[in-house]
């Protein structure tokens, strides 16, 4: 159980480390960035895959990906929008992307679950049958 929590902390931090840009501290050598904002954000979703790779291995609890996704998501779309200066409706569009990510996971769940429900059901008939036979046999 450690190790859930070690992980889920870890999933939760790769996505959460891409704000640090935000906290308005200012560095001497921006490593030849235009600015300290710009080098930290682009450290940070650098450095956030890995992160979260690492989270991963740790077996976190699956609803600890809503955060990279929704995070990586809005990130996504103020990319692609025209708005340079706030986010806009980027957290709105990544709502609707966690919700029908949400879903897949239910669908893919559900369908996962049936499978093995009828495997199982495959197997203990076939033992049945093996069963009569070597019955019938003797």
């Amino acid at each position: 159980m450690k190790n859930r929590i070690i992980g889920t902390f870890l999933v939760v931090l790769s996505a959460l480390i891409t704000y640090t840009d935000k906290l308005g501290f200012e560095l001497d050598y921006n490593f030849g960035y235009s600015s300290t904002e710009n080098f930290i954000f682009a450290l940070t979703t650098t450095l956030s895959p890995i992160i979260l790779a690492i989270g991963a291995n740790f077996r976190p609890l699956r609803i600890s990906f809503v955060f990279p996704i929704f995070i990586f998501s809005a990130n996504l779309f103020w990319m692609v929008s025209d708005n340079d200066s706030d986010m806009g409706y980027s957290y709105h569009y990544a709502f609707a992307v966690v919700i029908c990510f949400i879903l897949l996971i239910l669908f893919v769940d559900k369908f996962i679950k049936k499978e093995k429900y009828y495997k199982n059901k495959v197997s203990l008939l076939e033992a049945l049958l093996d069963l009569k036979i070597a019955i019938h046999e003797k």
